[in-house]
């Protein structure tokens, strides 16, 4: 389909009138994650139906093939049934497919560029995040912790942007522990449908679970001590507990890789620069936060942090008007808001000379 819309005109250079078209790019191959699957797919599939294109899916979630069999869309929506990897692999390779848009992990991200690379389509990603959450001073330390409490463990951690990483001041950092400890303590851990009051559930997958564990066990093998919880509770289940680590040190595993679960680590610095130096010490760069009073503080610092989204005094707050997305190995798709769309459609430059 070639359903051009000018979207700019001029006489660039004189007398040839310079026309841009904004057209769709054609078939995109979309693959979404286990963790928010209706969600997900519901931010890409949005913006590649208003770009024009059509969306092949290879969904392995059947809520979410349900719901796109009712949608009015349906003709434009392609849904490939069956397992994920191995449909997703084959829509990145194929000839066909003009884009591939992936919101996973980054060693998913890296494999779908490989793969695409071949007959060099475009490439949107949406990896993995480790967002620092740094606390200065003059912060509230109570009001922080309670932010976090959900900020950093919502859907037990299984969440891209989560505060799974705080750096507090070391004038702060030691009522910041036990505040933030508290808080963690009344979570209720169990079974989706126990209860209304249930608020962490379990891992997705046994190997996630197994990943998290693995995880846990090496931060306490090389030292790093923890203010409450430290793995799995006892009795059946792929269930974490809510977990502190504190006084990590730098460069510590369990302050550099991607847990993606119900674990907040805690870290300290003495200043701006340090606390800036450290956030940013880590491969991925999805978002971010900054507590503080100090507007002039909080404008600098932010401007600095190398993550696609910074929010100050505030953290996972999403609003659908703006882009989300991320900087160094969290990839360089954006979602949400009209910047979506300049991933899912091509310009073109027609230039007519109208000299007489």
């Amino acid at each position: 389909m070639r359903a051009s819309t000018s979207m700019a005109a001029g006489d660039h250079p004189g007398h040839h009138l310079s026309v841009i078209l904004r057209e769709p790019l054609g078939v995109t191959g979309v693959i979404t994650p286990w963790n928010y699957p209706l969600l997900m797919a519901a931010w890409k599939l949005a913006p590649v139906l208003a770009a024009g294109d059509t969306l092949v899916d290879p969904a392995d979630h059947p809520e979410v093939r349900r719901t796109r069999r009712r949608s009015p869309a349906a003709r434009r929506v392609n849904v490939v049934n069956g397992y994920g990897a191995i449909a997703g692999a084959r829509l990145a390779e194929h000839p066909d497919v003009d884009m591939i848009a992936l919101t996973c992990s980054v060693a998913s991200g890296r494999a779908v560029a490989r793969a695409a690379a071949g007959s060099l389509k475009r490439v949107h990603l949406e990896l993995g995040g480790k967002a620092p959450a740094a606390i200065f001073p003059d912060a509230d330390p109570a009001a922080a912790a309670s932010a976090l409490r959900v900020a950093g463990l919502w859907n037990s951690g299984q969440e891209c942007g989560a505060a799974c990483r705080v750096l507090a001041h070391d004038s702060i950092a030691e009522e910041f522990v036990e505040r933030l400890a508290g808080e963690v303590r009344t979570l209720a851990v169990g079974e989706p449908r126990a209860g209304e009051d249930v608020e962490v559930g379990p891992m997705a997958p046994r190997a996630h679970f197994d990943r998290v564990t693995g995880c846990l066990e090496r931060a306490e093998a090389e030292g790093v001590p923890v203010a409450t919880g430290g793995g799995a509770p006892d009795g059946p289940g792929y269930f974490v507990a809510p977990t502190v680590p504190v006084d990590v040190p730098e460069g510590a595993e369990v302050a550099r890789e991607e847990i993606f679960g119900p674990v907040i680590t805690v870290e300290t610095f003495t200043d701006e620069e340090e606390a800036v130096r450290r956030a940013d010490d880590v491969p991925l760069g999805r978002s971010a936060s900054v507590r503080t009073e100090n507007a002039r503080r909080a404008h600098a610092v932010a401007a600095r942090l190398d993550s696609g989204t910074v929010r100050v005094n505030s953290h996972l707050v999403l609003a659908s008007e703006v882009p989300w997305g991320g900087f160094k190995g969290s990839g360089y798709g954006r979602d949400l808001s009209a910047y979506a769309l300049d991933d899912y459609a091509r310009t073109e430059h027609v230039m007519h000379n109208h000299e007489r």
